[in-house]
């Protein structure tokens, strides 16, 4: 079973850092990183070479005469770039919050068929348009918020997926939750899968944070495979 799991929260909220995470865990587990944050950090991160194409870049270049099943060739093979032995990158770039009808089903067709060669696809960052296309009942919303962030929460309105979106609080170190979070969690608006402290040094982040990363994984409901590399 595919599992699709974007990483959504503010910007500072450990998006990146924890896709970097999920792409040692999975370091041979078929991952295709689907970098949807403005600043393209994950794409820094991650890719030894900038992709010479953006998902932004491919819709700006005049596509008359192609067909939705020419998506496929219409450049969407060149997106994906290597960021390990098995696992490769798309950067979404600055690619619009809208389309018209016929790019809109290019990018879906092209989208759905290029995720097809992978097990896990992980999005850091939130673009309408990526959600959209991409198959709601294996799609996983993982949203990362720290204490400051907190303070203005509200709980998502509507369910955007077949599944309750889960939570891990970052560099959280306060008592009690706020109150807007304990009613979401009473009515299972959002479920807190963890929460990562504030660590006292960098050095002490590199050595904890993947196992405290690791233990809020394990509280997902999806086929998350960690074992050893």
């Amino acid at each position: 079973m595919q599992a699709i799991i974007e990483l959504t929260g503010p910007a500072g909220s450990g998006k990146t850092t924890l896709a970097t995470l999920f792409s040692e865990e999975l370091a041979r587990a078929s991952v295709l990183f689907i970098d949807a944050s403005p600043d393209q950090k994950l794409t820094h991160d991650l890719a030894p070479e900038p992709p010479e194409l953006t998902l932004g870049a491919l819709f700006s270049k005049p596509s008359e005469g192609t067909t939705i099943r020419e998506a496929v060739d219409w450049a969407f093979h060149d997106l994906a770039v290597p960021v390990g032995e098995d696992n490769e990158l798309i950067s979404v770039g600055d690619l619009p919050q809208t389309l018209p009808d016929s790019a809109m089903a290019k990018l879906r067709y092209g989208l759905n068929r290029l995720i097809e060669n992978y097990k896990y696809i992980i999005i850091d960052g939130h673009h309408t348009l990526i959600r959209q296309c991409l198959p709601v009942e294996h799609l996983r919303s993982l949203i990362l918020l720290t204490p400051d962030e907190l303070a203005d929460w509200q709980p998502p309105h509507e369910a955007e997926t077949l599944h309750t979106p889960a939570l891990i609080l970052n560099r959280y170190d306060r008592e009690p939750l706020p109150t807007a979070l304990e009613a979401a969690l009473v009515q299972h608006q959002v479920r807190l899968v963890g929460k990562l402290p504030r660590y006292a040094s960098p050095a002490e982040c590199a050595q904890k944070l993947p196992d405290d990363f690791k233990n809020c994984l394990l509280r997902l409901d999806i086929p998350l495979n960690l074992g050893p590399v």
